[in-house]
């Protein structure tokens, strides 16, 4: 798999200028320091659940674009036609993004977090925001290599957009809810990643909404492989113009 991992490290970085690589490690520090938006001279897990979704799903935008201009360029095509292990090629993928872009967005928020409230609530948010985060880098991934275009890359931010919705005038702490969570189908919502952070911005942090937060990433990321893997067993093609296919 390391070879799979050099090609792939390769290929981001191959035809950038050092200073387009140091712009993009600029713009995730600038999303790192949005996620305290709400409160930058005290930042803590209550101010980063509120914003923390949205600043994931923009993030894992940088790894659904990168994998979508490999589609793009075609140069996919030479894995499918040289019969590359399906698994490796999803694993390596996420292996590499999930590295990349923990190192680049996710260490420095906790660490801010960290540094002004270091207790066990901070350790507990951590560990639910980077379930969340993985969430969206699977989810993002996992579509990107499904569809092969790069628009892939934008359907984590509109489902963020859609979720955020619901949160807001759903969710049952809010006093201005416009509908109740409490039943029915409405209640799927409160599995989903921005709901569960909008309770944390409530102060309703638990082990409960850790499990529940574990448990909606494991079934996501098992269909979002599953997906992924199909299209490539099955040779599914590349769209690269309207109404046609290569």
């Amino acid at each position: 798999m390391s070879n799979y991992i050099k090609a792939e490290l390769y290929r981001i970085t191959r035809g950038r200028s050092i200073l387009g690589n140091i712009i993009i490690c600029l713009g995730a520090l600038v999303l790192a320091a949005a996620t305290f938006m709400q409160d930058l001279f005290h930042p803590n897990y209550l101010t980063v659940a509120s914003t923390f979704p949205m600043m994931a799903a923009i993030i894992s935008i940088a790894a659904g674009a990168a994998i979508g201009k490999h589609y793009a360029d075609r140069t996919a095509q030479y894995e499918i036609m040289d019969g590359a292990n399906s698994h490796k090629l999803i694993w390596y993928r996420l292996i590499v993004y999930i590295s990349l872009l923990t190192v680049a967005y996710f260490i420095p928020v906790c660490a801010v977090m960290l540094i002004y409230e270091h207790t066990e609530k901070t350790l507990a948010a951590i560990g639910l925001f980077y379930i969340v985060f993985l969430r969206m880098l699977f989810s993002v991934i996992g579509i990107t290599m499904t569809i092969k275009t790069p628009a892939g890359a934008m359907v984590p931010y509109a489902r963020m957009m859609i979720e955020n919705i619901f949160a807001v005038l759903g969710l049952a702490t809010n006093e201005d809810k416009v509908f109740d969570m409490t039943g029915g189908i409405i209640s799927v919502f409160k599995w989903f990643p921005s709901t569960e952070c909008t309770l944390v911005a409530n102060g309703m942090l638990d082990s409960d909404l850790i499990i529940k937060a574990l448990i909606g990433f494991v079934i996501e990321a098992a269909l979002m492989y599953w997906l992924a893997y199909t299209s490539y067993k099955k040779k599914w093609y590349v769209r690269t113009t309207i109404g046609g296919h290569v």
